[in-house]
């Protein structure tokens, strides 16, 4: 007997779009990075169940940024949930991710999984906070759901990634939500951003992901800032298995 299939999660992260698209930032068009992944994103969509997007949506706080995000997305016809990231301006991000497709909203069902959506922007600084009501909106989401797994998103990282300038931007003080999910036995999964690398990890047996930006990508294992000028943008698919079970990997885009 063949064994249920899982829910597909489509990752894209850091596509710091800008309002004029001709823009550069770090010497690359993020636009024309963007394309390129939604193109070699389409024939993975075809077999997809839903999509997130972890954060530094835009890089300006622009609303011609974020709506021409949001119209790039919805063609990949997924549905799916954005959160923003230290770049990003919550209430713009908000008011064109309020319908459709794509929403600002912290929950998600996939099957007999929720993924659900932290807030770790913390205005006017580049590492991550959790604040009360962030909690208390986790909270809410884990004592009302019935899923039978869970899977967290969030922009910051909860956890060191080895690149240690960028450790110290990471979420800051995450006791506060380890103190939540390592009590939670349906947690089966983190997926982040906000490295532009890409990264597997663990916590306590729980794996940890972070998936490359779509913009341009930050040389992994770096003590100080520095680019990795050679790397190409990627996306990360995630099957959920409807046993708790997580697959991943990562596709890097040529050219």
């Amino acid at each position: 007997m063949r064994a249920p299939a899982p829910q597909r999660l489509l990752h894209i992260t850091d596509t710091h779009l800008l309002a004029d698209p001709s823009a550069q930032l770090r010497g690359v068009n993020v636009d024309a990075r963007l394309q390129a992944t939604l193109a070699a994103m389409q024939p993975w969509a075809a077999r997809a169940n839903g999509l997130v997007h972890t954060g530094d949506l835009v890089h300006d706080g622009s609303m011609a940024g974020y709506q021409r995000l949001r119209d790039a997305l919805s063609r990949l016809g997924l549905p799916g949930r954005v959160m923003p990231g230290n770049h990003d301006d919550r209430a713009g991000m908000a008011q064109v991710f309020d319908q459709g497709l794509l929403r600002a909203e912290p929950t998600m069902m996939l099957g007999n999984w929720m993924v659900v959506c932290l807030d770790s922007l913390s205005d006017g600084a580049v590492e991550g906070r959790l604040s009360a009501e962030d909690l208390a909106t986790l909270d809410q989401a884990l004592n009302d759901t019935r899923a039978d797994h869970l899977l967290v998103a969030l922009h910051h990282p909860p956890v060191a990634v080895g690149t240690k300038w960028l450790d110290a931007i990471g979420l800051h003080q995450p006791e506060a939500l380890w103190a939540r999910l390592d009590t939670e036995p349906r947690l089966r999964g983190v997926c982040c951003g906000h490295i532009h690398h890409a990264f597997s990890g663990e916590r306590a047996g729980v794996p940890v992901y972070a998936t490359p930006a779509t913009a341009a990508q930050f040389l992994a294992g770096a003590k100080d800032f520095a680019m990795d000028a050679d790397a190409p943008p990627g996306f990360r698919w995630l099957d959920l298995h409807p046993n708790g079970r997580i697959t991943s990997d990562v596709i890097t885009v040529p050219g």
